[in-house]
């Protein structure tokens, strides 16, 4: 399982790190929310944890701007602040849960666990769009009932397109989330992988849901 921490509180942010990696989680750590943002677009994480009072974008601020392009990875806000209306304003945003400071790890464990049950439940072991739908466990892509195969990058892009409907994805985030973080950045490798991928998930069919978009990167849209 991988997680994204975004938590300015040095101290703190090592202790949560280092318990929850003897979980054996892989977790990764940021300072302020504009990163957080940045990585959540960029990998693909299994739950974020997300200190409210970041700098340069704070929590509500993270909540709402991942919400709004429709990225349902579970959100379990970390908060200084016990009031009802701040608890109120969180959920309705769409966090998950929330953790009044100071942290207690066994709470935490317990609520990352139950939030990760919750969003199974919603959403199932399927993504759909369209005619198209991906078992996530058995790697099976299937479009208008046709069973299509992929190779394990392409699946990978597919995967992405899918957790982001109808959001604009750059090259370089396509690059992050498929290739990891340190391939090169000035390739043309995923317009050659989209291309390829095109030739077998949209060619074959009058609706055409891969889309180009001009010196930016693609989309997934009807």
């Amino acid at each position: 399982m991988k997680l994204l921490l975004a938590e300015d509180d040095q101290l703190m942010a090592k202790a949560l790190c280092d318990t929850l990696r003897r979980e054996h989680w892989e977790i990764e750590h940021v300072s302020d929310g504009s990163t957080a943002i940045r990585a959540a677009f960029g990998q693909r994480y299994d739950l974020l944890i997300v200190d409210l009072m970041l700098p340069l974008q704070d929590g509500k601020q993270i909540v709402k701007h991942l919400r709004d392009a429709n990225m349902q990875t579970p959100i379990i806000i970390l908060t200084g602040i016990a009031d009802v209306e701040t608890k109120v304003l969180l959920l309705g945003l769409g966090a998950d849960d929330y953790l009044v400071k100071p942290v207690v790890y066994a709470e935490l464990k317990a609520r990352i666990l139950a939030a990760l049950r919750k969003r199974k439940i919603e959403t199932g072991d399927r993504l759909h769009y369209h005619d198209i739908s991906f078992d996530l466990g058995r790697h099976e892509v299937v479009r208008a009932g046709r069973k299509i195969q992929l190779r394990e990058k392409q699946i990978n892009m597919l995967h992405y397109f899918l957790m982001h409907p109808e959001q604009v994805l750059t090259r370089e985030m396509i690059l992050s989330y498929v290739w990891g973080p340190t391939v090169e950045r000035y390739t043309n490798v995923v317009d050659v992988h989209m291309h390829h991928l095109r030739e077998k998930i949209d060619k074959p069919y009058s609706v055409r849901l891969l889309k180009t978009v001009n010196s930016v990167g693609y989309k997934l849209s009807t």
